[in-house]
């Protein structure tokens, strides 16, 4: 059984090595069969399971070089295709003007239940601008990107507002009529930004509201509305879909899924919570029975972007599983799997 079926496989071997999604936290299987097109005995009501031993050479404790950092960026094209025309103007190429050359698209009214309105010219405050590595990531899908953002701190933006003390509500309004509501306290704790750079070019529809440690729902295009409110009842502030936690991907994409045995493949990722700090990757060649863990020790406003190589000792098929664990124990829901096979 095992040899026919890495003998199929093996006709399939130079297919682009990707990673796909799967459950993780599981008792390894690949598929259920008929037992008796299978000629293996039943085991469950007529089926049988089929295990990562009986499709992939397995190895029980794998071994690798493990690196991973922070601070590794997603190229501006890339952002794009990742989240597609629902943030543009976050994730599109932006113009080549420059900050000065736009001053009129830079004015921001603040407003609500404070004194006096006014306006903020934020080429103003280009003096008290901010750099910062932060990552977007989707609420309810695994669309996620780390960029380098350039900005102004929604503090500097507000302090000039007099009865902000008394106000609890921001709501933050777009050009296009998109109003995003979350409590007032946590966009400063969190030091929500107005950005106008990601990765050292300008963007182009001007500006985006940009909250650290939340979901993209709350980034608003071309800020030109900041309302800062006193209401009975502040929203809570809606976090990812409960199977994205401890989201974790394998990004590299090789020219052939077929290595030389004795020579190390290498994969590349990333792993993020949006919640809890990523405490440790953890990766498998015998379809999740056993675990070998590396130590990471990140913050949560940005990815960790990891970096694996191993080994194969023998020829064969192998299948690399990986997943991230949180601070606080929590285990990826999805876990990222790559094929490969060793000649």
């Amino acid at each position: 059984m095992k040899r026919n079926m890495k003998a199929a496989l093996a006709g399939t071997a130079s297919a682009t090595l990707v990673g796909a999604v799967i459950m993780s936290g599981y008792t390894p299987f690949v598929q259920t069969a008929n037992a008796q097109d299978a000629g293996a005995p039943a085991t469950d009501g007529g089926t049988f399971t089929l295990r990562a031993a009986d499709l992939y050479e397995t190895v029980s404790r794998v071994q690798g070089e493990f690196t991973y950092s922070q601070d590794t960026v997603t190229p501006t094209d890339e952002m794009f295709n990742l989240f597609g025309t629902a943030v543009t103007g976050m994730c599109a190429k932006p113009a080549d003007s420059t900050f000065e050359e736009n001053v009129a698209n830079y004015y921001v009214n603040v407003g609500g239940d404070i004194k006096e309105a006014y306006t903020v010219n934020l080429e103003d405050l280009q003096d008290q601008a901010q750099e910062k590595i932060l990552v977007c990531a989707c609420g309810m899908g695994a669309a996620t990107a780390n960029v380098q953002a350039k900005g102004i701190d929604l503090a500097d933006i507000v302090s000039l507002a007099d009865g902000l003390d008394e106000a609890n509500l921001l709501e933050v309004t777009g050009s296009d009529g998109y109003v995003a509501k979350l409590p007032l306290r946590y966009a400063l704790d969190n030091e929500a930004m107005v950005v106008y750079q990601v990765n050292g070019e300008n963007l182009p529809t001007a500006t985006q509201f940009w909250v650290p440690n939340t979901v993209a729902k709350y980034f608003v295009r071309d800020v030109v509305d900041i309302q800062v409110l006193h209401t009975d009842e502040v929203p809570e502030v809606e976090g990812r879909d409960a199977e994205l936690s401890a989201e974790v991907n394998i990004t590299n994409r090789l020219a052939s899924a077929v290595v030389p045995a004795g020579e190390a493949v290498a994969f590349e990722g990333y792993a993020d919570d949006l919640g809890s700090p990523i405490a440790a990757l953890e990766f498998s060649l015998d379809g999740g029975e056993n675990w070998t863990s590396y130590e990471v020790k990140a913050t949560t406003d940005r990815w960790v972007h990891w970096n694996f190589s191993y080994t194969p000792e023998k020829a064969g098929t192998y299948e690399l599983t990986v997943r991230a664990v949180t601070e606080d124990g929590a285990v990826s829901p999805l876990a990222a799997t790559a094929v490969f096979t060793a000649v």
